[in-house]
């Protein structure tokens, strides 16, 4: 059996959710391949994924890992238990106290990928619409985004924000000395709305200071080396 053939594949698409799962892999500081994909340039397929994704998985999104035996892997959430489970032999990534149990994990790595998809994903949304509105209603459209983010989409952006920041309390990471699987997943929504000004995260002092230690672990700096591009920021 080939070497390559023992080692997972990370089918890693530019500017997307799956530079968490890299960024993961790096930590893990495993044996692994990696295969790159562009988001579409130009055309009806511009910022789309490519086609080829759907050579490895019927629904042709990214990440997708394949596992050392072959079986395809899908959702981040997945993704990054399966790696931690089955290869993070010290439990440096599983959590450092009692009080950072799987339970903890859990409810933030949903808070993280359902709960706050909701309003972000409705900003991303409207922020579309604005670009690609006919510029004679450009105007009343950015009024009802406006409005929108005012009545609905900031405070509750707001709410989970502050809870977030809230629950790192004197923590370095979420999940205690080192960052846990809560700490990949949340990483992507966080740089998702700062990236497209959906929330001023100086706003949440310790979310912050958390996210630029993310961001200045050599781990993550290899992951963006090693990746094909990181702006969170669609433009039409």
């Amino acid at each position: 059996m080939a070497d390559s053939e023992l080692k997972p594949t990370l089918h890693h698409l530019n500017n997307s959710q799956s530079q968490r799962i890299l960024w993961l892999l790096e930590e893990l500081d495993i044996p692994y391949n990696l295969s790159l994909h562009k988001r579409g340039e130009s055309g009806p397929n511009k910022a789309r994924a490519p086609p080829e994704l759907k050579e490895t998985h019927p629904l042709g999104k990214a990440p997708q890992l394949e596992t050392a035996d072959g079986r395809v892997v899908v959702e981040s959430l997945v993704i990054a238990r399966y790696l931690i489970e089955t290869y993070d032999k010290s439990g440096k990534f599983r959590g450092d106290s009692a009080a950072n149990d799987w339970i903890r994990d859990d409810e933030l790595c949903n808070l993280a990928s359902a709960t706050i998809s909701a309003p972000m994903t409705l900003e991303l949304v409207f922020n579309l619409l604005v670009q690609s509105s006919p510029f004679f209603i450009r105007p009343l459209v950015s009024v009802i985004h406006k409005q929108v983010y005012k009545a609905f989409t900031g405070p509750e952006l707001d709410l989970y924000f502050q809870y977030l920041n809230d629950q790192l309390g004197d923590q370095d990471y979420f999940m205690g000395t080192s960052p846990g699987r809560a700490d990949f997943i949340i990483s992507w929504p966080v740089d998702m709305c700062v990236q497209n000004q959906f929330v001023d995260l100086e706003k949440y002092p310790k979310l912050a200071v958390w996210s630029r230690r993310c961001q200045d672990r050599p781990a993550w700096k290899r992951s963006m080396e090693k990746g094909n591009g990181y702006s969170l920021q669609f433009k039409l």
